[in-house]
């Protein structure tokens, strides 16, 4: 592996810091390295500009050795129970260097289906539309409120659409190499932007160790579905207009 350590910052320390000037929203962003060859941290002078200091960090996810569990994920706690059909995520990733595929970087959402059945919905970086990022060299990536229910009902049907949200992660584990990702952004019933390892929302962390349970990995571990494969343009073409009105229809609770 690269010798970049110097460069990273220790996450939960940092997180802690500034902690307490950040919106009180309830939402977390955990890095964390499971397995040989990875990095997860926030990593300085790689970024865009932060909403506080000139540190400029961004994340960096990085896998280096090819095993069948190992990965760098950002975990974000604190959305446990919301609502699928309100969830938009967003995240810009730095060109130079950086991967975007189907499976790497993805956001791995965990939902309970109404039915109590549990999905594994991947949203990968092909799959949303490419805008300009906040500065050069950066592409920005939004998966809006359709594009995320689209997926989820793609993947479990209805009884995944009116379920609730069991984890959020956005993780790098299929391919080898890395990506910086900046400006992310989760909203929900509540929401947060991180710019930096300092925009944790709240002033009490969530305690325990971070990671995956073994159930998710599980989940994790399955061959995405050919409609996971697809881009935003192909996967609305693919939805039926009966798919499309329960997506439209408001949450049943």
């Amino acid at each position: 592996m690269r010798r970049i350590t110097a460069a990273i910052i220790a996450a939960t320390a940092l997180a802690l810091i500034g902690a307490a000037s950040a919106t009180d929203d309830g939402l977390w962003l955990f890095p964390a390295s499971q397995g040989a060859g990875t990095i997860a941290a926030w990593s300085a002078q790689t970024g865009e500009a932060d909403d506080q200091g000139g540190a400029n960090q961004a994340l960096l996810l990085e896998r280096d050795v090819e095993t069948d569990d190992n990965s760098a994920a950002a975990h974000f706690i604190g959305l446990e129970g919301q609502q699928l059909r309100v969830l938009s995520l967003a995240y810009e990733y730095r060109v130079k260097g950086g991967a975007c595929t189907a499976t790497d970087p993805r956001w791995a959402l965990f939902v309970r289906g109404r039915s109590g059945r549990q999905y594994e919905v991947n949203l990968g970086c092909k799959l949303a539309p490419s805008s300009p990022g906040a500065e050069p060299g950066w592409v920005r990536k939004a998966f809006s409120r359709a594009l995320v229910s689209g997926a989820v009902m793609a993947k479990g049907g209805s009884d995944a659409l009116n379920g609730v949200v069991t984890g959020l992660a956005l993780v790098f584990d299929r391919s080898l190499g890395h990506t910086y990702v900046d400006n992310i952004h989760v909203q929900s019933r509540i929401g947060n932007t991180w710019t930096f390892a300092g925009d944790n929302g709240g002033t009490v962390p969530p305690g325990g160790a971070v990671g995956f349970t073994p159930e998710q990995k599980a989940l994790l571990a399955e061959p995405l579905t050919a409609a996971e494969q697809l881009t935003q343009d192909e996967l609305f073409a693919s939805l039926t207009p009966e798919e499309w009105a329960e997506i439209d229809a408001p949450a049943p609770y």
